[in-house]
């Protein structure tokens, strides 16, 4: 019999990183409106600081909640934190792209560029937080 493409275990990690998603982009996405919006602070800054702030909602959600990973914490904290610098820092840098060089208003800018990490993140963190080789497609 043919091993269907996506497993269960998948599907509920897909589910599961899809709900820890919304959480992280709903604070990504509201801190900032906020902070510019009620605060007056810079748009620039107040996603800069939206980004770092979610670090550790992230990694809690990623590490207990989505992939329920078995490793040392440390390992997996020192893990998180090299992946999220790297890729809070090209979500920046293309945040800044499109806000600055394409002309999008901050928050277009911002959704398009979480959404795009969002898929490369699923596909990193299973790697590094996941302990069962199921296939991702």
């Amino acid at each position: 019999m043919k091993r269907p493409a996506v497993d269960h275990h998948t599907i509920g990690q897909l589910a599961r990183f899809g709900l820890s998603s919304v959480a992280s982009a709903a604070v990504s996405l509201g801190l900032p409106a906020l902070l510019h919006e009620v605060f007056g602070i810079e748009q620039k800054v107040a996603v800069a600081i939206s980004q770092s702030s979610v670090l550790l909602l992230n990694f809690l959600m990623i590490r207990l909640f989505v992939f329920r990973s078995q490793g040392g914490a440390k390992r997996d904290l020192g893990y998180y934190v090299g992946s999220t610098v790297a890729f809070r820092g090209i979500e920046y840098l293309l945040f800044l792209g499109l806000f600055e060089l394409a002309g999008l208003y901050y928050l277009t800018a911002l959704v398009l560029t979480l959404g795009t990490s969002t898929a490369v993140k699923f596909v990193w963190y299973r790697f590094l937080f996941g302990r069962r080789t199921a296939p991702v497609i």
